[in-house]
């Protein structure tokens, strides 16, 4: 029998942490990876731009803390083989002494089996538990995944900004550079005061340390996405980012965004399954007020004769085990509990982020109509300027109040951006 159950051991098998060989596989993370574009292609994403969403799966893949929460859910997924293991029986064999025999050898072998025998449905309970545990632990790792594509949609979007910025700050330098050469052939002329061009010169200087204030901004938001993505900045670079979601700002209705939030965010969800393992853990409990026993069958050989033993053991349930029944009820309500206040909190964090995209796209529109106002105006100062009845310094200065329009168009937008990313994480779903 020992003999049975030790060919079914399991063998050890080292696996040595070296941190030498963990950084370099760290520092020679790439998106072209295989086990990453395997996994791009479980995903139906083996194809495409590399956008917010396809990032956001580069970040579920590498990321560290979405690796973290995926380990401890096969940490827990192993659990549940534990719970579904029933109790082994113990032998005992060996030989007993006799003191008061007066004949034959006091000397007799006698061995017997204990064979647990639980009651009340105890296995099922335990495997409910650890099922509902382990549901838990997955939906954490989705949740975890999410909090990853946040990072990632705000390092992004902090890139759109800086090269954007980068966009329109070229084009208002080069206004300006001609508002300044226009300046200068006037003030030779006689036309404008010294003082004009100065102005022209500062707005000029102002400008360029924008400029480069944007410049670094983009150095630093590759070096953010990265980060975001668990991967060098040299795997960033390598690829074409699309950023041409962060140009969309689409209508929402209250109802779709309440009904998503309430009812299936991943975090929501991995409570409710944190409850669904605390009745698990009550229903347990409440099976052991009913006593397991054993099985005692036994055998021993006692001067030339075969004696077989048949008995039974079984705990007294004096307690009617009414402490740790008391103790899961008090969990259950705790997870109850739990589950209701995060609701609450969805909620209110979704009327906040509706409220607030809802305002910022707003302004984003209004923003538009005044860009576009502005353009217009600085398209009739041409046409003025073609007639003779305007001077070309004007249509000048109306492209300098149109390029700062676009800068605070794309102030409004980047604001409603924001917002648009604070309701997604409230809904945890992307936006239609």
């Amino acid at each position: 029998m020992l003999a049975a159950a030790l060919t079914g051991c399991v063998s050890y098998e080292p696996a040595p942490l070296s941190p030498e060989q963990s950084a370099w596989e760290v520092n020679s993370r790439s998106l072209d990876d295989p086990g990453f574009r395997a996994f791009l292609n479980e995903e139906k994403a083996g194809e495409g731009p590399w956008n917010v969403n396809r990032l956001a799966l580069a970040a579920a893949y590498f990321h560290p803390d979405v690796a973290i929460v995926r380990a401890q859910a096969a940490e827990m997924a192993a659990a549940v083989e534990t719970a579904g293991q029933r109790p082994n029986p113990v032998f005992t064999f060996g030989p007993q002494f006799a003191s008061n025999r007066a004949t034959y050898t006091p000397w007799f072998l006698a061995g017997n089996v204990a064979i647990p025998i639980e009651t009340a449905g105890k296995r099922k309970r335990r495997i409910e538990q650890a099922v509902s545990t382990a549901e838990a632990a997955r939906w954490r790792v989705s949740s975890q995944a999410w909090s990853a594509r946040a990072r990632v949609r705000t390092a992004m979007l902090d890139l759109y900004s800086a090269r954007e910025n980068l966009r329109l700050l070229g084009i208002e330098r080069g206004l300006n550079e001609e508002t300044i050469g226009k300046l200068t052939a006037q003030m030779e002329a006689g036309d404008v005061s010294p003082f004009e061009l100065t102005q022209a010169r500062l707005a000029l200087n102002r400008t360029h340390l924008t400029w480069q204030d944007a410049k670094r901004n983009e150095v630093t938001g590759e070096a953010k996405l990265a980060a975001a993505v668990g991967v060098p900045v040299s795997a960033i670079r390598s690829v074409p980012l699309d950023l041409s979601d962060f140009q969309r700002l689409p209508e929402i209705g209250k109802t779709v965004s309440y009904r998503m939030a309430l009812t299936q965010r991943a975090d929501l969800m991995a409570l409710l399954a944190d409850y669904a393992a605390a009745e698990a853990a009550l229903r347990l409990e409440i099976a052991r007020q009913y006593p397991d026993f054993n099985l005692k069958p036994g055998y021993d050989y006692n001067s030339g004769q075969n004696r077989w033993q048949l008995g039974w053991s079984i705990e007294l349930p004096l307690n009617g085990n009414r402490g740790p029944i008391a103790e899961a009820e008090a969990r259950r309500q705790s997870a109850a509990t739990a589950f209701l206040a995060r609701q609450a909190a969805i909620q209110g964090e979704l009327e906040i982020a509706l409220a607030d995209y809802n305002a910022s796209r707003a302004k984003a529109l209004t923003a538009e109509q005044l860009s576009r106002e502005a353009k217009t105006a600085a398209e009739t100062t041409r046409r003025l300027v073609d007639a003779g009845e305007v001077s070309a310094l004007e249509h000048t200065r109306r492209q300098i109040e149109a390029s700062a329009a676009e800068v605070a168009l794309l102030a409004a937008r980047l604001e409603a951006q924001v917002a648009a990313g604070s309701l997604e994480n409230a809904m945890q779903s992307v936006l239609p």
